[in-house]
């Protein structure tokens, strides 16, 4: 178990642990009770809804719409 401290409202994460998440990483916290749990984000790269597309024709911006809604709708499941 590593012990974290907190000072001014800030976290100080342990330096293997720092190195280890690396030094721009961005955070959700979920809380529970007494139990707080950081979770790293990790975004969706733009090529990756790109790779989903169909190859062979465009995409309509309704079918666009809809995979925007599809990543948001699997971004907020992911931060629960």
């Amino acid at each position: 178990m590593l012990v974290v401290k907190m000072n001014r409202g800030t976290l100080k994460l342990p330096p293997e642990t720092a190195r280890r998440i690396g030094a721009n990483a961005k955070f959700t916290i979920i809380t529970s009770g007494d139990t707080l749990i950081l979770k790293k984000i990790t975004p969706v790269r733009l090529s990756q809804i790109a790779g989903r597309a169909p190859k062979d024709k465009s995409m309509s911006l309704s079918e666009i719409s809809q995979e925007v809604h599809r990543s948001r709708r699997s971004r907020r499941a992911h931060r629960r």
